[in-house]
């Protein structure tokens, strides 16, 4: 893991143990200037029309696109998944989420009218979208670039400046981020960065930010959240997840190990939104059980810049011993190993994938999240067993269901307490701009979309107001005689029957003419 020494914080690479890079940790009087730099920006960049906002992020966008052999590599070394995902879940992710942005961002931002039906011809009501302000951003080691430049984005485009902190263990990729920011010559004090452990994070929540967007842990997320709720600051929570998958005897069985093999164990099953349970109907459960298995000792572990490799290292040491403890803790209550479940080298993080049955709710496995290449498999008998069981965790991040017949699945689906259901996928569309991201219970709150980084205001515009006319709106004080006029008004309203409405109306135009 990485080492804060000496006023340095050692960055160690996954696949060989070795440091990467030193990277000097910002002060907290460097994090307070930098935050005092971004609130001193803001009225400049808040001006901004939606286009020059735009020009800017297209900058950023050009550059990704013509850095990308580096980026990737970069990103590789440093958190140690394969060169294939860090083009495809890092690159590819932020450049659809850049991309639909700068193309709809002025459109999804711009004043709406608000219909407020034929009872208020005179009135007309706006909402618009402001900024927050200065934006914190704390975003952690599994996804270090995608996950920063989708809420670095939306924050731009939402005329916010901000103060970027990166998971100490990326802070690699935490300097390849400000190195394209730096290149996209954004204005002086837009774009900030510090670097550092939870102290670094403490402070910068402590301060006087507008707003706290926060992906990590629910742990974490919790004392976020305390800390903002005590001073009533706004703050978005992506947190973890302990994801199931129900897998129904009528699926194309093939179909479905693989994509439970992909979403279990993408990224070393590092994601929040990995499946780190799966159910699976009686029937088919050992077939299942033999072809997963089957599946998962194939896969290549190794060198994340061999083109054959399909798995990399953890991030770091911790987490080996996290996943060696759930998995000692599953056997040790009856469990069974199929396969993997051991650490590959000493030089590195290298870990097997590994297929565990005859475990129970009873198993750190089943209950916390693990985040690594382990898949517990677990059998069940009816579809209402298969929805308790995975409704069971504090957990409700996303769910996945694999069947041959959809007809009825919106109807299972929305029994699941899950923020994002996927039938016959994993992980599918989390980066994509047009879909919420939003986790149930422990999984955080905020939808992760354009409009957590705007506020709200509503404007009312009174047409009719003519003084000479009637000086004043008909329900302003005074009240008296006022009462006889509302309780005829409601009828007019309200009521069915064209002579009920009729005599009212007659009657509330008589008192409202007094």
């Amino acid at each position: 893991m990485q080492t804060i020494k000496e006023s340095l914080i050692n960055i160690i690479n996954p696949s060989n143990g070795e440091v990467l890079s030193e990277i000097k940790p910002s002060s907290t009087s460097e994090i307070i200037e930098k935050i005092q730099k971004a609130k001193t920006a803001f009225p400049l960049w808040s001006s901004l029309s939606f286009e020059k906002r735009i020009t800017y992020l297209q900058k950023i966008y050009e550059l990704i696109i013509r850095d990308r052999r580096d980026i990737a590599t970069t990103i590789s070394k440093n958190n140690g998944k394969p060169l294939t995902e860090s083009y495809l879940t890092e690159i590819a992710s932020t450049l659809q989420v850049m991309e639909y942005h700068i193309k709809n961002g002025a459109e999804l931002l711009s004043e709406k009218n608000i219909h407020l039906g034929v009872l208020y011809p005179a009135k007309k009501s706006f909402i618009s979208y402001v900024p927050y302000g200065t934006i914190g951003i704390i975003e952690p080691w599994n996804y270090p670039f995608y996950l920063p430049f989708s809420a670095i984005t939306k924050t731009l485009l939402g005329g916010n400046t901000f103060v970027f902190k990166s998971a100490s263990a990326v802070s690699v990729v935490g300097k390849l981020i400000e190195k394209i920011c730096l290149k996209a010559e954004l204005p002086d004090g837009v774009a900030n960065f510090i670097y550092g452990d939870g102290s670094a994070a403490e402070t910068l929540i402590n301060s006087e930010i507008d707003k706290v967007v926060f992906t990590g842990s629910a742990e974490v997320g919790k004392k976020i959240a305390e800390v903002c709720g005590k001073k009533l600051l706004p703050v978005s929570l992506e947190l973890g997840g302990k994801d199931p998958a129900i897998v129904f005897k009528n699926c194309n069985l093939d179909y479905a190990c693989g994509g439970i093999l992909w979403g279990a164990l993408s990224n070393s099953g590092q994601a929040c939104a990995s499946i780190e349970r799966v159910y699976v109907q009686s029937e088919i459960y050992a077939e299942f059980l033999e072809k997963i298995t089957n599946m998962a000792k194939n896969l290549k572990v190794g060198d994340p810049f061999d083109d054959e490799t399909d798995i990399g290292p953890l991030i770091n040491e911790e987490q080996v011993k996290k996943i060696e403890g759930h998995i000692l803790d599953a056997i040790d209550k009856g469990a069974i190993l199929h396969c993997g479940g051991k650490r590959l080298s000493t030089s590195g993080f290298y870990f097997e994938p590994a297929i565990l049955s005859n475990v129970n709710h009873s198993m750190k496995v089943m209950k916390e999240e693990t985040f690594g290449p382990v898949i517990p498999v677990m059998k069940f008998d009816s579809v209402e067993e298969a929805v308790y069981l995975a409704n069971d965790t504090h957990y409700g991040l996303a769910a996945s269901i694999w069947t041959s017949e959809t007809g009825n699945i919106k109807k299972i689906a929305g029994k699941l307490n899950s923020g994002t259901v996927w039938v016959n996928d994993s992980l599918f569309l989390q980066a994509h701009p047009k879909c919420p991201w939003q986790g149930y219970k422990d999984s955080g709150y905020g939808s992760c979309s354009i409009y957590d980084f705007v506020r709200v205001k509503h404007i009312s515009l009174d047409q009719g107001y003519i003084p000479s006319l009637h000086p004043k709106s008909f329900w302003w004080y005074p009240y008296k005689g006022k009462a006889r006029s509302f309780h005829a008004l409601i009828e007019v309203i309200f009521k069915d029957g064209i002579k009920e409405k009729a005599k009212a109306t007659f009657q509330t135009i008589i008192d409202f003419l007094r």
